[in-house]
């Protein structure tokens, strides 16, 4: 197949006129511009010979030398475009002419001058300019240029074929050599080698439509291949009964275990994570359970034979440590790496040690109930790198939230167990606990209400000082929401304790609502009173017990209210506890975590 006419053809005639036509171009500017210059040169004469050769040849006239004169115009006769010359003397008659045979087309005559003469000249130089010689030099110019340009455009008209030769056209016929299929029975009639490349490619397309015809046909044949799929089927269907035989397995031990006594429940729990353990293939399964600070403080874990255990390194971890690993598992509640690279540069520090550990892959479910994090179940691999199956993962879900049903069960028996002993107590003491606060051991309200009114008479009898402080725990409600209600009264028990200790003389103190306490004061002036708040509020927070959940700091911190009595504001026992409410209010507004005084204004927060 050869196109009707190649490119490397038509590139040629292209280049030849495109040549042809710079040619042309060329050598009409260099003419124009020689032309111009010739005429520059015809007036600049004159003036080179005036400046040059003229103050010479009037002294040579002068001093009679024939042979100064001669040099002199045969100099003059060789500046371009001079084509005769002649000394004329005073009356007109040649004295000496030197010429040439080309016909002069501009006569010029200069006086000759001398100084020692004055304005009479000595004679007359005549001169015959012709622009023969000028133009023939300028013809000579223009013929070299388009000589030049002529050899430069055929070596670069060499180049490029040779260029377009090797890089184009012989890649383009090999690819259309290559894709042209011989055996369609019809030659290609190609008006140059691109030509042909297209309607090779177009062959090529056609011949790729009835391949893929050609493949939808053979995945036709492929769907009658439903023996494969059907052993497929059966794969699945006993991975699911593998997964039933699981979960029946996680509803065996989860009656169990709701069935057992708190002596049995840690054994049992260490029969099933071994039996998981094997079940998974797994090198350590483990349970770590999560105390209300975010602590772990109990762990149980089932290890394969030689493989060293970890447990007890992770025994009271602040779960706030952790960078990343953590924060993951409770926004996910499972966080599965098959890789420990696959963790985050954040997390940097936990792979560390999870490789110090000698962890290659790891699986980790949350236990949680109603946002409160109670532990965390999870598998490793040590011996080798693994990639979690979703089935895996699917048991690990099932057999989690078993663990969190028998933890929640545990700790729910533990506060019963707790309440009930209360009730008890208090029911042996209510008959002589009637004025005491059945958790804190103080006094209540109304003991408090009646001794307020009884010093605030004797205050107004005796003039002696009285103060009073009212304490409120800072967001309580959410200490109790996040902890639970047993470490809220744990919390207010020690906060008891602690006022007792700082409570001296004949102060009264009370408790007078859920996390309001109240201390009475005879003898304390205002500012008595007031650095006393400032000790009790220090004291409570240094006391450091962890609240993650308030806004104020990261303990438990409490706002004071300060009133000392003033006769002339707080004419009844109420106003002068209305004065500590509103102080304890304004405390509360400027941010809690301080003590506010009738007297003293706003105290600094810790």
């Amino acid at each position: 197949m050869k196109p009707a006419k190649p490119l490397l053809t038509q590139w040629l005639i292209h280049a030849l006129l495109a040549g042809g036509i710079c040619c042309l171009l060329v050598s009409g500017m260099r003419f124009y511009l020689g032309s111009q210059l010739q005429q520059q040169l015809l007036q600049r004469v004159p003036l080179q010979v005036q400046q040059q050769f003229m103050p010479l040849l009037a002294q040579s006239v002068w001093d009679v030398d024939p042979a100064m004169e001669q040099r002199l115009l045969q100099g003059i006769q060789s500046l371009d475009g001079v084509a005769e010359v002649s000394l004329l003397n005073t009356r007109g008659q040649v004295q000496l002419a030197l010429g040439s045979p080309l016909p002069a087309s501009h006569r010029i005559e200069l006086p000759v001058q001398s100084a020692g003469t004055g304005d009479q000249p000595l004679g007359t130089l005549r001169l015959s300019l012709s622009l023969r010689s000028l133009e023939y030099q300028l013809w000579q110019d223009i013929a070299l240029a388009v000589a030049e340009l002529v050899l430069a455009m055929l070596l670069l008209a060499w180049l490029t074929r040779r260029y377009l030769q090797r890089k184009v056209l012989v890649p383009v016929a090999a690819l259309v050599t290559r894709w042209h299929r011989p055996g369609n029975g019809r030659q290609i009639a190609a008006q140059d080698e691109i030509d042909a490349l297209g309607q090779t490619l177009l062959a090529y397309e056609k011949h790729a439509d009835a391949q893929l015809q050609h493949s939808r046909q053979t995945c036709y044949e492929l769907t009658q291949q439903r023996d494969h799929l059907s052993s497929l089927l059966a794969m699945r269907t006993a991975e699911l009964d593998q997964l039933s035989r699981f979960h029946q397995m996680v509803s065996e031990m989860s009656s169990r275990l709701i069935q057992l006594n708190h002596a049995d429940i840690e054994g049992e729990i260490a029969i099933a994570l071994s039996r998981i353990g094997n079940l998974l293939e797994v090198d350590r399964c483990y349970l770590f359970k999560v105390a209300p600070s975010l602590r772990i403080h109990h762990t149980q874990e089932w290890c394969r034979a030689g493989v060293a255990s970890t447990a007890q390194q992770y025994e009271n971890y602040p779960l706030q440590e952790s960078a990343w690993f953590v924060p993951q598992l409770i926004k996910q509640h499972l966080v599965a790496l098959s890789q420990l690279e696959d963790m985050p540069p954040e997390g940097h520090n936990e792979r560390m040690r999870f490789a110090a550990h000698g962890i290659q892959s790891i699986a980790v479910v949350t236990l949680s109930y109603q946002g409160q994090v109670l532990g965390f179940f999870g598998c490793d691999s040590v011996l080798q790198k693994r990639d979690w199956l979703d089935k895996e993962l699917t048991l690990m879900r099932l057999f989690s939230e078993m663990l969190c049903h028998t933890l929640l069960q545990r700790q729910y028996r533990q506060a019963h167990d707790v309440t009930r002993q209360a009730l008890t107590l208090a029911h042996e003491k209510l008959d002589g606990m009637v004025n005491i606060d059945g958790l804190t051991g103080l006094a209540n309200r109304k003991v408090f209400r009646q001794q307020l009114a009884r010093h605030y008479v004797h205050s107004q009898e005796s003039r002696q000082a009285l103060s009073l402080l009212l304490i409120n725990i800072d967001v309580f409600t959410d200490y109790n929401a996040c902890f639970g209600h047993l470490e809220g009264d744990q919390c207010l028990i020690r906060l008891a304790t602690l006022l007792q200790q700082h409570g001296t003389g004949p102060a009264v103190l009370a408790r007078l609502g859920g996390d309001e306490f109240g201390m009475l004061l005879p003898g304390y002036d205002a500012a008595s009173a007031y650095s006393l708040a400032e000790t009790l509020r220090l004291a409570i927070w240094q006391l450091g017990i962890p609240h993650i959940s308030s806004s104020v700091s990261t303990c438990v911190t409490a706002s004071i209210g300060v009133a000392s009595l003033d006769t002339a504001r707080h004419d009844s026992d109420g106003a002068l506890q209305e004065a500590a409410a509103q102080c304890l209010y304004q405390a509360k507004q400027l941010g809690r975590n301080r003590v506010i005084s009738t007297s003293h204004g706003a105290g600094s927060s810790a």
